[in-house]
């Protein structure tokens, strides 16, 4: 049995339409797939086709409209400390500094003072900032406050991460060190991710598998398998090519996507 299980998974939201009458929309329609667990998988699409709504559902901070969304035989019906969201904003504290901010996730868990500092400490030299400890966000890049927020979220133990462009407002030599840096730190801790981007390169480059989306409603249009050996080389042919299918991929949806940006 897949470790996560997404089964005809449909959302619909309403909203005010014309005229003040409320209108129903489908943001998600029958979406299914399965992850294995340890896997990297990344959700890619246009703005607007849902990427982050399902994300949410995945997490347990929405409930689908039907199907069903199962983490390790359990139904997801709200958040878990077992699974972790990251966002693009980092949510940091300002009044607390780097170390205070990686303990927060803790302070509800069984752990004595010490202990929390040294689960903090841990992974704080294993984000790679190790003696910022007494920094505040204020002090940081924004490269730095996003590894202060991947810390605090590892310091939990979680066993799955999902991340919700957590890279995207980054320059992209920073933005690189992190993708680098994330997948070191997957391999080593065996978390399983699920990452969503618009970004066909990122995808590409951390992908075990790069699930594509197609909007109106929001559905999967195809799923690549990404067979390039690791550590993965932006300019060899093979990430060449996947990068090109995928670019057809996407623009080959019968959609009005001018007003979009990948």
């Amino acid at each position: 049995m897949a470790y996560i299980e997404v089964k005809n998974l449909h959302k619909d939201f309403e909203r005010r339409g014309a005229g003040g009458k409320n209108e129903t929309i489908n943001v998600l329609d029958n979406i299914s797939f399965e992850i294995n667990r340890g896997e990297f998988v990344c959700l890619l699409g246009f703005s607007g086709c849902g990427k982050s709504t399902l994300l949410n559902i995945l997490a347990g901070f929405e409930r689908p409209t039907s199907g069903m969304v199962s983490i390790d035989g359990v139904e997801v019906r709200k958040p878990s400390p077992h699974y972790l969201t990251i966002f693009q904003h980092y949510g940091l504290l300002p009044w607390r500094n780097v170390i205070k901010n990686v303990e927060f996730g803790m302070e509800n868990a069984d752990l004595s003072a010490e202990e929390r500092k040294v689960i903090a400490e841990e992974n704080i030299e294993l984000v790679g900032l190790a003696g910022l400890e007494q920094q505040f966000p204020s002090q940081l890049s924004g490269g730095q406050q996003q590894r202060v927020a991947i810390a605090r979220a590892l310091a939990s133990n979680p066993d799955v991460l999902f991340m919700d462009e957590p890279f995207g407002a980054l320059d992209p030599i920073t933005r690189n060190k992190l993708q680098d840096d994330m997948l070191r730190i997957v391999k080593q801790e065996q978390k399983t991710v699920i990452f969503v981007t618009h970004d066909i390169e990122e995808a590409v480059y951390l992908s075990d598998r790069v699930i594509v989306m197609a909007s109106n409603p929001g559905r999967i249009e195809k799923i690549y398998d990404v067979k390039i050996q690791r550590p993965r080389d932006r300019n060899s042919s093979g990430f060449g090519l996947y990068r090109k299918d995928i670019y057809n991929k996407l623009f080959s949806i019968k959609e009005n996507y001018a007003d979009y940006m990948i």
